[in-house]
């Protein structure tokens, strides 16, 4: 019975993650915070951010595994 409800519990846990992937794919890159540009200390460092190549997010783990997209 317990095993049961353990089962049903992941599995609703596991739809929400999936749904949640589905409605936000992406996360903001931690090394510019979403910004997309270096936080470089002169006027000549600042450009694209290298991580997420100026985008400002990068595709969350889930979205990787599922989709097969991002880097």
């Amino acid at each position: 019975m317990a095993a049961g409800i353990l089962i049903i519990a992941a599995a609703v846990c596991g739809a929400g993650y999936y749904v949640s992937l589905r409605i936000w794919p992406t996360t903001s890159c931690k090394r510019c915070g979403g910004s997309g540009r270096n936080a470089g200390s002169t006027a000549r460092r600042f450009g694209r951010c290298k991580r997420c190549d100026g985008s400002g997010g990068k595709p969350r783990l889930g979205t990787r595994i599922l989709t097969r997209r991002g880097k």
